[in-house]
């Protein structure tokens, strides 16, 4: 990457963000996948707004470690996994590998059981036919993955329709809710009404920030970054630029995700709190009996367009992952088959579906330090990153909020083990 700074950096405009944007909206498809459906949902009827917070927080957080994670990834033209396999030893890059599968392979399950659901629920199927539907359907929209020779465009506009769909839902669903702001504002005040809510709190940690879309940011910025260097120079006003862009794209995304979630939770609220109900499924049938026929509907198409973008986009990271640490570039269609087993399995063997969903957010949940601890060093390394080595509070500012993960994480453990679970 050469100087740059002769030319400096040139404004974009509106239009210039809006061809941009794309990248920040497939990974805010992680922030919004069934398994954030699973927690909110649970949250919301057993604690009414009271986490609101945590999902404000977590939010937070996760713009901040995701457009950390897309500098890195414009910065060095690589991803964390790649790195970790060029500069730690052998054995560390295994141990993160076996870490990192272990949470491809959770979020897979959260991402086929969801739609799985989804599509029982709004053609009243058998949940394993839903299952059978949602792995079919998975399969299908590999086609759009593999639509990147001919342009990643395509998966760009693929996802944000999805995004568009789940969002639109839940504007629907906030009109019918009606949450007064007194409600709002109360979720907006920290607080933990019991040791119950630490563990749906870790699960809403553990869905909103997600391990593989911090795989998945650094390396889907690339399209991007080959297509300026080659148009513009490989120069730091042209980096610096694009770093700006996805910053604006990834935060607009994540805010919308925000809102998705919080409104998950305040439709919960505003529905299921008291009646004992938390599974997906009664949630939908009484969406229907509160709100009307309209309503389960659209949480159920929602449901279906966040189970399917997600597993699109699990698959993708989990390509990153494979090619990554092990230089090894495993065929699309074979890991979709490997991966979908496991779903299928849970769901044949007649597993509790949101309980399953929200058991694999918690544990994506220790699964982030592996991947935050790394992206954290590479970031702060002035020979790998040059111009964009993070600054001192965004060096602080990160590893607050890795320590935070895993102190949180201990105190989980600590209270299933010691506390009479959850």
């Amino acid at each position: 990457m050469t100087d740059g700074a002769s030319g400096g950096e040139r404004p974009f405009s509106v239009r210039d963000l809006l061809s941009y944007l794309g990248p920040g909206f497939i990974i805010s498809v992680a922030y919004m996948d069934p398994g954030n459906w699973a927690t909110n949902i649970s949250g919301g009827a057993r604690f009414g707004t009271a986490l609101l917070w945590v999902i404000v927080l977590a939010s937070l957080m996760a713009i901040g470690i995701q457009v950390v994670a897309a500098k890195l990834g414009i910065a060095t033209g690589k991803g964390v996994a790649q790195l970790c396999r060029e500069q730690f030893p052998r054995p560390v890059v295994w141990l993160l590998w076996v870490a990192a599968e272990l949470a491809m392979i959770a979020t897979d399950m959260a991402e086929i059981i969801g739609a799985a659901i989804g599509f029982s629920l709004v053609f009243r199927l058998p949940l394993a036919a839903g299952a059978v539907l949602a792995g079919a359907s998975s399969f299908a929209l590999l086609g759009v993955r593999t639509a990147y020779r001919r342009g990643f465009r395509w998966v760009e506009f693929t996802i944000m329709a999805l995004v568009g769909v789940i969002a639109l839902a839940f504007v629907f669903e906030m009109v019918l809710a009606r949450p007064t702001a007194g409600q709002i504002a109360t979720g907006l005040t920290p607080s933990l009404p019991n040791a119950s809510a630490l563990y749906i709190a870790i699960g809403i940690l553990g869905a909103t920030v997600m391990p593989h879309s911090v795989y998945l940011h650094p390396t889907i910025v690339q399209d991007r970054r080959r297509r300026l260097v080659s148009e513009q120079g490989d120069t730091e006003a042209v980096h610096r630029r694009h770093f700006r862009l996805e910053s604006v794209d990834t935060t607009l995304a994540l805010f919308g995700a925000m809102f998705v979630n919080g409104a998950m939770l305040i439709v919960a609220a505003a529905s299921l709190q008291g009646t004992g109900i938390e599974t997906l499924d009664e949630a939908y049938l009484t969406l229907q009996s509160v709100f009307g026929s309209h309503a389960s509907l659209a949480f159920g198409i929602a449901l279906i367009a966040a189970g399917l973008s997600s597993s699109l986009v699990a698959t993708m990271a989990g390509q990153t992952v494979m090619d990554g640490f092990l230089d090894l570039n495993l065929n699309v269609w074979l890991r979709r088959s490997v991966t979908l087993v496991p779903s299928l399995v849970i769901v044949m063997v007649g597993f509790d579906p949101t309980s399953v969903l929200v058991a694999s957010q918690v544990a994506l949940s220790f699964e982030l330090p592996f991947v935050l601890v790394p992206l954290l060093w590479f970031t702060y390394q002035e020979n790998l990153m040059e111009s964009f080595t993070n600054r001192r509070t965004t060096t602080y500012g990160l590893g607050l909020v890795i320590g935070l993960v895993v102190v949180l994480n201990v105190w989980l453990l600590y209270s299933t083990l010691f506390g009479g679970g959850t």
